[in-house]
């Protein structure tokens, strides 16, 4: 294996997974894993920086609350009035547009409702050797999820994807609906609006349903992905790069909605020309391999950035014992997708099977005994060698 002997990350899986466990966003188990990635940090005599912020509590709440404001306009639209219908139209384009909004990391009217809570980035710079003349930033998340029912199962999973189009469908449909029934008082739709309420039901049921579960311990999402961050950082303070300078990234409220590299990119907006961006996440699982995607986004796809997709199959071909491959990532987001949303050119690494899962994805089972070391190693070493491509070229 490549350097794996230098790598730290499965002593950080464990510290992160096995001794803090279950790392809720916004709680304090959260904030002592960023304390204890600012110490390794600083054990490593990196420049080291704490940038806290506020975010959302709960990743699910916004499109509980689309889904409500779909069942209100249904009871207004019933009520047979042409401005209750002015009204249902207005209140369900503003959640719909929300939706949109939110999905892509951008400020809305629905984030306002959602109860919020402190957390905290933490990040080092890893300067090069040389002058540099590139900079990249590594990005791993140190929160872990709560164990929605919808992640207990494969049909279950595949039953949430389908319930997510079928709920953006609903909620463009309602709106279009409703608007037509208020400005034309066309009391005749207002029957064709009903067989909404069942859809507006199911996801409401699915989005209320998780805040009331337990979060994970969290091993392979993400402390695999956090601790090959932290592993990374270590080697290069040691070992640096060339022409490259490394930012190294541990970033809160990734499962609420990447809110820590939404507040990183907002933070450094000034600094975000020339940046490159490569986030790792779920990076441990049994039967994974090292998977990067091919494309992101749940609705509008967004693509990894080609000079990165470049490298990665120059490292792939020179080095096919690590066995790498792309996949899609559709059905959720990383940190790489609002990197990505916001014009920084990136790359996500995302432990899929070749079937496409993410094994123990939101689900209790993420224990630390559940980390396949040879994956994490493997992606160590990928991602690396990703680096060591773009110091030269």
């Amino acid at each position: 294996m490549h350097g794996t002997m230098l790598s730290t990350a499965m002593d950080h899986i464990r510290h992160l997974a096995g001794v803090i466990g279950p790392r809720g966003s916004t709680t304090p188990q959260e904030r002592e894993a960023s304390s204890y990635v600012r110490g390794r940090f600083e054990a490593a005599g990196l420049e080291t920086h704490w940038e806290p912020f506020r975010a959302p509590v709960s990743g699910w709440l916004p499109f509980a609350l689309a889904a409500l404001t779909g069942l209100l306009g249904l009871v207004l639209i019933a009520l047979d009035s042409r401005l209750g219908a002015s009204v249902a139209a207005l209140l369900m384009g503003v959640a719909t547009a929300s939706v949109f909004l939110e999905m892509y990391f951008r400020p809305n009217a629905l984030r306002p409702l959602v109860p919020k809570g402190d957390s905290q980035n933490v990040w080092a710079r890893v300067p090069a050797a040389g002058e540099p003349t590139r900079r990249v930033v590594l990005v791993g998340h140190v929160d872990t999820h709560r164990t929605p029912w919808v992640f207990t199962s494969p049909a279950r999973l595949a039953f949430f994807r389908v319930v997510t189009t079928l709920g953006v469908v609903a909620f463009v449909l309602a709106t279009f609906v409703f608007a037509v029934i208020a400005a034309f008082d066309l009391g005749a739709l207002r029957g064709w609006s009903l067989p909404l309420a069942p859809a507006f039901l199911v996801v409401l049921a699915l989005t209320l349903q998780p805040d009331r579960t337990p979060f994970t311990q969290g091993a392979n999402d993400n402390a695999s992905g956090a601790a090959i961050v932290v592993s990374l950082a270590e080697r290069f303070a040691r070992e640096p790069l060339e022409r490259t300078e490394v930012w190294a990234l541990a970033t809160g409220c990734e499962e609420v909605g990447s809110y820590g590299a939404q507040a990183f990119l907002a933070r450094h907006a000034r600094e975000l020309d020339g940046l490159y961006a490569i986030s790792i996440d779920n990076v441990g699982g049994h039967g994974a391999g090292v998977c990067h995607t091919s494309v992101e986004g749940m609705v509008f796809p967004l693509r990894p950035a080609p000079e990165l997709v470049a490298a990665a199959e120059r490292v792939a071909a020179a080095q096919p014992e690590l066995g790498a491959y792309a996949l899609p990532y559709t059905t959720l987001h990383t940190d790489a997708t609002a990197f990505m949303s916001r014009g920084v050119p990136s790359l996500s690494f995302v432990g899929l099977t070749p079937a496409g899962v993410l094994p123990d994805w939101h689900q209790a089972s993420d224990t630390l005994e559940r980390v396949d070391a040879t994956t994490v190693e493997r992606t160590e070493a990928f991602v690396r060698s990703l680096l060591l491509d773009l110091d030269r070229s």
